[in-house]
């Protein structure tokens, strides 16, 4: 692939997006200075309305959306286009039902909130898991874009890994949460134009709209109308609908990144049409990843890169793509890396700011003096920033040994992402739960969810997964090598472990709220409820 690589104007091109960000994170930390916590988490709470927006979506569009979905619907299939419809719906719901009590609660960190509407044993268990996911989490989101650059340009993850990681603490950990915002306003644009020119450009490669509609067809990529009810179906209506409907709503709902940056803006009346503008984004930005999907089969339906083993990884699946398309379009590459380091940076900045956040109002601020909370708060934060960026720098090494990434990621955070939505639902819309009632229930869907996740990832590394796979072709391809090519998993697997990782967060919030509400009935409430912690739509004022 070599005359694929990257040219001077590839370099030139992913260099300044780079080189903007930085001095972004410089002019907020040195001249527009934030030494206390209010201005370096919440912005000073006075943000307006278009780059918060811009931040939310960004943040949430991460590599692992750019690069994870279009592969994972080249292999499965369109199913994800369903979350099109219920992404606003998700929306809308959470800042008339969820939002208003949670900034009427009057928190810094989402997790205060379970403090306040439970027990300090809530807010400390759901911080820590957090903490546990973003560490999982991070590296991922490093390595997705440094893969994309190895492949376009040689360099090892492993040196560029470091580098892009330095960058990004280096700026958010002096410009705080207002560098974020505004270094993914300014990488949103980048985003937008690398997926919007894949998507043009890859048409214009395989012959047109129609032609890419008809082989997808053919190749059954367009089968989105299955509605059997089978929780072991890995992708089909009600998965998506149901299963990763909830899984996104998890993302916004227990989202500290998200949350702060709400709280970033004056009033509610302002975060509403931020968040529901968010809603629709995020689907618009689902419809090209599931487009991408399609495109890259269209080419490759009689030649699969997989297959025939010109690449070994689904995530290598789109820089290849990319790679091959941009023969007769100069600086289509250059282009295409900066969106995806551009998704990956936003993420990264914004989880570092996150991080920051629960750490130190979680684990640290009980056991500081008045005065050191008043002049050391905002170096105090900074090194926060650093160390987990260190941290998460080092921990790309392990996840390089994933094959598909998608389906880890996103089951490992249900495993998280199910108790802690169930217990924001308890305490919202559930008056009758109490602290004992709601800690138990997380305890107990956190256990089965580990049990049901890690032997389900299990029997999928072996194989297990594969009978969903689409039909792929290498008719077409001139030279290939089979001799790895692997058979469909036939072994026998227990029944839960065979449930699709869509569905890992909806049961974990099940559990969670019914166990509450048992373990509630049982024992008694150690002390009053606070009516203003609870959704207005359950009583009248």
């Amino acid at each position: 692939m070599g005359d694929l690589r990257f040219q001077w104007y590839d370099y030139a091109t992913f260099s300044i997006m780079i080189a903007v960000s930085v001095v972004i994170g410089v002019y907020m930390g040195f001249w527009k200075r934030q030494d206390n916590k209010d201005e370096y988490l919440l912005g000073g709470k006075s943000m307006a309305i278009f780059p918060v927006t811009i931040s939310l979506i960004s943040s949430i569009i991460s590599g692992i959306t750019l690069m994870a979905y279009p592969a994972d619907i080249y292999k499965y299939g369109s199913n994800l286009i369903w979350l099109c419809l219920t992404l606003p719906l998700i929306s809308i719901i959470y800042v008339y039902v969820f939002l208003p009590v949670l900034l009427n609660a009057e928190v810094t960190n989402l997790f205060e909130y379970f403090e306040k509407r439970f027990h300090r044993a809530c807010r400390i268990l759901a911080s820590l898991l957090i903490t546990l996911l973003l560490l999982v989490y991070n590296p991922i989101v490093i390595y997705i874009p440094c893969l994309a650059f190895k492949q376009a340009s040689g360099l090892d993850v492993l040196v560029t890994a470091p580098i892009i990681c330095i960058i990004c603490v280096f700026y958010t950990t002096i410009g705080g949460l207002k560098a974020v915002i505004w270094t993914d306003t300014f990488q949103f644009f980048g985003m937008v134009l690398s997926s919007v020119a894949v998507v043009v450009i890859g048409i214009i490669a395989v012959g047109g709209i129609e032609r890419v509609w008809q082989i997808s067809l053919d190749g059954e990529r367009l089968d989105i109308f299955d509605f059997r009810f089978n929780l072991t179906i890995r992708d089909n209506f009600w998965s998506i609908i149901i299963g990763a409907t909830f899984q996104w709503a998890s993302y916004i709902m227990i989202n500290q990144g998200f949350f702060q940056k709400c709280r970033a803006l004056p009033t509610l009346s302002e975060c509403r049409p931020s968040v529901i503008m968010y809603g629709f984004g995020v689907a618009i930005f689902m419809l090209l990843m599931v487009a991408s999907g399609n495109i890259m089969y269209a080419k490759y339906s009689t030649c699969d890169p997989i297959s025939s083993n010109q690449i070994f990884r689904d995530d290598q699946l789109l820089p290849y793509f990319v790679l091959e398309i941009s023969k007769d379009v100069p600086g289509l590459p250059g282009i295409f890396v900066a969106g995806i380091f551009s998704a990956a940076l936003s993420t990264f900045s914004s989880t570092l700011n996150t991080a920051a956040s629960i750490i130190y109002e979680d684990f640290l601020s009980p056991f500081l003096s008045q005065d050191v909370k008043q002049h050391r708060e905002g170096l105090i934060l900074k090194v926060i920033v650093v160390s987990f960026g260190i941290a998460s720098t080092f921990l790309v090494l392990i996840i390089q040994m994933l094959s598909e990434l998608l389906p880890f990621i996103t089951a490992t955070q249900g495993i998280i992402h199910g108790p802690l939505l169930g217990l924001l639902i308890s305490g919202i819309l559930i008056p009758t739960v109490n602290e004992k009632g709601a800690f138990t229930g997380s305890i107990v869907a956190l256990a089965v969810l580990s049990w049901i996740t890690f032997g389900g990832l299990w029997y999928n590394l072996k194989g297990a997964s594969k009978e969903f796979l689409k039909p792929t072709s290498v008719e077409g391809c001139k030279v290939f090598n089979n001799s790895s090519m692997t058979q469909n998993y036939k072994e026998n697997v227990f029944v839960l472990y065979r449930i699709s990782f869509w569905y890992i967060t909806i049961i974990g919030v099940i559990i969670t709220v019914i166990v509450a509400i048992i373990v509630s009935l049982f024992t008694k409430r150690c002390k009053s409820l606070d009516k203003s912690l609870i959704s207005t739509l359950l009583y009248s004022k």
